[in-house]
């Protein structure tokens, strides 16, 4: 049985699946990252994002974040990121290790960061060596709890924290069903919008491993752009994060660039989060935060989660920004009509048990 565990729990996408197969077939290759596969992997990055964009590949989104955030920032400066955040949740230890900075957690009354959240958490104080000084504002899209951050919004929020000099990096380890739902060129959500950095992610989107991080050159941006690329190599190595197989982490991204997949697996795993939000509303559950992307937040009794899991579910229970603890149901790109009426299925019969 599928379950709504999390999208990390599916398999291969049938192009990244066979874009390994066609890497191999390959036959011997230069390692490291200096390969075919590789280059045409940032090509269709190239494609997407603009041509003067740095592309580098990693084998984790936690690396991915961290060294990114590493290459924005100074050891004696703050990173900026919401309470509820996979930064400061999820992340162990490993952003304070690699970036050496202060993290500041921003309390938010949503999932989503305002600007005034941005001004409100940056201190007044002297600003002196005895202080951290603004480093970079880490934001996710979607969010933790599946909401959508539009061009307008990240736009504002980049505005906000450049004023503050801050800049400013978006954890897309679910990227792409960010811009299936809005439908937008994803330079309106990044480069466009004032984004710095992008950690762009293959794993929950079908691919067997590995994240993108892609560098925005900004105007006015002090040099960050030029020392971040030039950085980013050698952060990549000290953390022991390169691949010297390198074309099996590129060769997927290519492949699910150039054919399109990455946004019609998106779009598919947003409309089976779609599909199962209706029908769990129908039964009178709430859901409190916006379904925009391949996450159902669902205010389940205890009881339905008892039954949903007698009966093979499986889920994970998550607090949100007010201290509701909700039911995440993950819908992947393999998730099928089936799979929701079969969890749909399993709550109307406890319900009519009742």
């Amino acid at each position: 049985m599928r379950t709504f565990r999390s999208d990390n729990n599916a398999g291969l996408c049938p192009e990244a699946l066979q874009a390994i197969i066609d890497a191999d077939r390959l036959g011997h290759q230069v390692g490291y990252g200096d390969d075919e596969c590789t280059a045409r992997a940032v090509s269709a990055f190239r494609d997407i994002f603009g041509e003067e964009v740095g592309v580098f590949f990693v084998p984790t989104g936690t690396i991915a974040n961290a060294l990114a955030v590493a290459c924005l920032t100074r050891p004696w400066e703050r990173v900026l990121c919401h309470a509820n955040s996979h930064w400061s949740y999820d992340e162990s230890t490993a952003p304070e290790r690699f970036t050496g900075c202060r993290t500041t957690e921003i309390h938010a009354l949503s999932s989503k960061l305002t600007p005034q959240d941005i001004e409100r958490a940056t201190p007044s104080g002297r600003g002196d060596v005895h202080q951290p000084q603004p480093g970079a504002l880490t934001i996710s899209n979607p969010t933790e709890f599946g909401e959508v951050y539009s061009p307008d919004e990240t736009a504002a929020l980049c505005e906000a924290a450049h004023a503050l000099g801050y800049r400013v990096h978006v954890d897309g380890a679910r990227f792409a069903n960010a811009v299936a739902h809005l439908g937008c060129d994803p330079r309106d959500i990044t480069s466009r919008a004032g984004v710095e950095a992008l950690s762009f992610g293959g794993t929950k989107n079908g691919l067997a491993f590995g994240e993108a991080v892609i560098f925005f050159p900004q105007d006015d941006d002090g040099g960050v752009f030029e020392r971040a690329t030039r950085e980013f190599p050698h952060q990549r190595k000290t953390a022991g994060a390169l691949l010297s197989k390198h074309r099996f982490v590129s060769a997927p991204f290519e492949a699910t660039l150039t054919s399109g997949a990455w946004l019609r697996h998106a779009a598919h795993a947003n409309s089976m989060a779609d599909s199962l939000a209706r029908g769990l509303r129908e039964l009178g559950v709430e859901i409190p935060h916006r379904v925009q992307s391949n996450g159902v937040f669902a205010e389940l009794p205890a009881p339905v989660c008892d039954a949903l899991r007698a009966a093979g579910q499986s889920f994970y229970p998550f607090e949100d920004p007010s201290g509701r603890i909700l039911s995440r149901l993950m819908c992947s790109f393999d998730t099928q009509p089936d799979d929701v009426q079969n969890f749909l299925g399993a709550a109307r019969l406890h319900d009519a048990k009742r």
